[in-house]
């Protein structure tokens, strides 16, 4: 008998595989009206034919965080519903074969440990004896994580949404939802097959056809569908129930039990996106795509040898399902674009088992509090950048990122498809120039200018030109070209609305430069920012290229209705940064404006010639340094590049790389690494910027924060073995516990060694220079690291030099 859909529920799911379940579940366990709509069967998209791996350690601590969650969640489901998950917790086995994949793997477990998670490494004995069938021959050493395991797929689905039901949410099978029904820039609802239903909120949980369906509502989420493989063998002796899940990275494959059989799946280096004519079939449901088995040979091949009686052992399934990938192998989960109400939750590139329970739980508390309740930023949706969502860009992408699952992670690895899309005018010059790229957003940045860009855990050839930048902009002068997401904010209340979304005093007069954050309720960080007041009613906002989505969705939300308006001007400009002691002396050749101290002082802006084009010069650093950021618009970009680099004695072409190292002697934080919407200003260190004076959004909580007095602290740190070398999210140990993990690390050529930033925990007793003052060491490679702290920055704390 068909059931009857309600006229209006809180929260209507578009989609049933197990996100959209476990969203399911976890708003209706908090007593909220839940809808779930699936156009087939609960399960029939993707979900039905994953492999069912489920992992502790995840890229990112709060994923971690919810992995653990989630796998806990699995344990307690049937009991807690009576639907059995076949979920199993027996651990599983990383082998190495070569040198470098052993300090990846043991960098892994430093960060593993770092997040509470039982990590070590083990002998190639020890994972013999775990894995009797396992041949060592050839192995560098092995790698245990007790916590891990797999589950039932379609059964862990199943238990989630019956306890979704349990708690009152109505499922609804074979019921399409045509679209989501917006009025006034806002969600109200779903329109069905079978009439439409109400809703203060959607989500998007529609996995592989996210994709289209958000383009079907002006919403980009770009991702795409790839071929992904296992192969199911005969039954093989000695393939027992607790057999630990196996992955031998360095060929490509993991193996799991199934039912005394083995499945062995692959992340394979050449993997292919899946092209359907048309998209994806309307009658999609539980279907399998054609199996490329020559595709698989090598992949086997290596197999046969690893498990030895495999050559004796039939293989009973060759399997090819899609999955979806996002171009950055982090799925979205959030806000979807300007549209209120409207949520993402897809993209989970192969691991939407063992992510979906966590992730179902974040959003369905994002939703129901209306503001992230853990730390999301990098799987949060707003940082999708619109433009970059053509189906060629998502299906090429989308196979790099499988290709690039069970590959190296190389501490400075580039991706190398589907690149140059955005480029500043003075690209070409600068690849003349010897510029090694990285990409941001689309935007391709120079990282360093030397021949060769290889990469490794120890230092690289290229780290000579990398120090020789560093330098050139501590001691001489460099240009660094700079990309910026820019936001003109305008109207006559615009300096009302600033005064209202920015901690410091924002009624400043014309031609004045502030740094700043804007802050949401909880007085997390929702943008770092520089703003240069252009007129009375008129400010322009600059963010790092890497948080243009996050800035303007914020903007935009924070404005809607206020009469004022921002305008997304990034492509209107280019920026050229002068930063050294020389940048003065070498300006002034080429201007007939006043740069002294008095005339030009530290952050304010002019508008000045250099040679004939105009420029607006900025007096502002990023790297501690004397200089200028000189903002072109971009018709005269390409002719300010040549006559800066025609001059006599021009600067040192520098990349980002030195400005890493650079920013990080000087203690400058970086949004998304360093701070983020869950950061508060007081643990970050940052407090310096709030102007108590004024009512800026979030202030109550900043108070409170700082009556309460901070739980942590952000400090920096350098390693007293000049050899070592640091990349970020190390943990951080006092007294032999962990107390805390680095959020940015690189090496510090003025200082002679690695260095590092990260928040530490701390006692309500304790007084920030007893807690800088305190033993430190950082785990390098399973090595604890002596390290020396610092409330202050390492190089020029009293920025005497960049106010010179």
């Amino acid at each position: 008998m068909t059931k009857t859909i309600p006229s209006e529920v809180q929260v209507a799911i578009v989609g049933g595989g197990i996100i959209g379940c476990a969203t399911a579940y976890h708003l209706a366990k908090a007593g909220w009206a839940v809808a779930l709509f699936e156009r087939r069967k609960l399960t029939s998209g993707t979900t039905w034919h994953a492999a069912g791996l489920v992992s502790e350690t995840q890229g990112v601590p709060v994923m971690s965080k919810l992995a653990r969650y989630g796998l806990d969640l699995m344990e307690s489901l049937e009991e807690e519903t009576g639907q059995n998950t076949g979920f199993k917790r027996n651990g599983s086995i990383t082998l190495a074969l070569h040198d470098a994949r052993m300090e990846e793997l043991r960098r892994k477990v430093d960060y593993a440990h770092g997040c509470g998670i039982r990590a070590e490494e083990i002998s190639p004995g020890e994972a013999r004896e775990r894995w009797p069938l396992l041949s060592t021959h050839d192995a560098k050493g092995a790698f245990w994580f007790p916590g891990d395991g797999y589950t039932n797929p379609i059964d862990t689905t199943m238990a989630l949404a019956k306890g979704a039901r349990q708690n009152g949410a109505q499922i609804f099978e074979d019921t399409k939802v045509n679209q989501v029904v917006i009025e006034n820039s806002r969600a109200i609802g779903v329109e069905t097959d079978q009439g439409f239903v109400r809703a203060e909120h959607v989500v998007n949980a529609t996995g592989m056809w996210a994709r289209e369906f958000g383009l079907s509502h002006g919403v980009q989420v770009p991702l795409h569908y790839t071929n992904h493989y296992y192969v199911v063998t005969d039954p093989i002796e000695g393939v027992t129930g607790d057999l630990p899940i196996l992955r031998v990275m360095d060929e490509y494959a993991y193996y799991k039990e199934d039912a005394g059989k083995l499945l062995i799946g692959c992340s394979e280096p050449d993997a292919t996106p899946w092209l359907p004519e048309g998209g994806i079939p309307e009658k999609f449901s539980f279907d399998e795509l054609p199996c490329d088995e020559e595709h698989l040979f090598p992949i086997l091949e290596a197999a046969a040898e690893r498990v030895p009686a495999l050559a004796e052992t039939g293989i009973r399934k060759f399997f090819n399902g899609p999955e979806s990938f996002t171009p950055d192998g982090r799925h979205y989960l959030g806000p979807a674009g300007d549209i209120r109400g409207l949520w993402i939750a897809a993209g989970f590139n192969s691991t939407g088992i063992q992510n979906g329970p966590g992730a179902g739980r974040a959003l369905a508390e994002w939703i129901m509090t209306g503001h992230m309740t853990m730390d999301l930023t990098d799987v949060d949706s707003r940082r999708i950048m619109p433009g970059l969502n053509a189906r060629s860009y998502t299906a090429e992408k989308a196979a790099e990122t499988l290709s690039l699952a069970y590959a190296m992670h190389w501490p400075y690895h580039q991706k190398t498809v589907a690149r140059g899309l955005r480029r500043t005018p003075y690209y070409r010059d600068l690849k003349v120039a010897g510029a090694r790229f990285g990409s941001s957003n689309g935007w391709e940045r120079p990282l360093v200018y030397s021949p060769d860009f290889s990469d490794g855990f120890d230092p690289q050839p290229w780290f000579e030109d990398w120090e020789a930048e560093h330098k050139a902009l501590r001691s001489d002068l460099g240009m660094i070209d700079l990309t910026f997401g820019r936001f003109v904010v305008d109207g006559e209340r615009a300096e009302q609305q600033m005064q209202h979304l920015c901690c410091s005093d924002m009624a400043k007069g014309t031609g004045t430069l502030t740094y700043t954050h804007m802050l949401n309720e909880q007085g997390g960080i929702e943008a770092d920012i520089t703003v240069a007041r252009l007129s009375e009613n008129r400010f322009m906002i600059m963010a790092s290229a890497g948080a243009e989505p996050q800035t303007e969705h914020w903007l935009r939300t924070q404005l809607e209705g206020s009469g004022t308006s921002v305008v997304n001007v990034t492509s209107s400009e280019a920026t050229l940064a002068l930063m050294g002691p020389r940048s003065r002396e070498f300006l002034a050749q080429l201007t007939d404006a006043d740069l002294s101290n008095e005339a030009f002082p530290f952050g304010s802006w002019q508008d000045l010639y250099i040679g004939h084009c105009p420029v607006r010069a900025q007096r502002i650093t990023y790297v501690g340094e004397l200089g200028w950021e000189l903002h072109i618009p971009s018709e005269f970009a390409q002719q300010v590049y040549e006559t800066i680099t025609s001059a006599e004695k021009p600067p040192r072409h520098c990349g980002g790389m030195a400005v890493d190292s650079c920013r990080i002697e000087k203690g400058f934080r970086h949004w998304g690494h360093d701070i983020g919407p869950f950061d508060s200003l007081l643990e970050s260190g940052l407090l310096f910027t709030c102007d108590f004076n004024t009512d800026f959004l979030g202030k109550q909580a900043v108070l409170k924060r700082r009556e309460d007095g901070a739980k942590s602290r952000m400090l920096l740190f350098r390693l007293n073995d000049e050899r070592a070398l640091l990349f970020g999210k190390e943990p951080i140990l006092r007294d032999g516990k962990i107390v805390g993990r680095l959020t940015s690390a690189s090496y510090g050529w003025t200082t002679g060694g690695a260095i590092g930033m990260g928040y530490v925990s701390r006692s309500g007793e304790t007084t920030l220079q007893e807690l800088a003052s305190a033993s430190y060491q950082i785990m390098v490679a399973g090595q604890a690291m002596e390290a020396t702290a610092s409330l202050k920055a390492l190089h020029d704390p009293a920025s005497e030099r960049m106010r010179a």
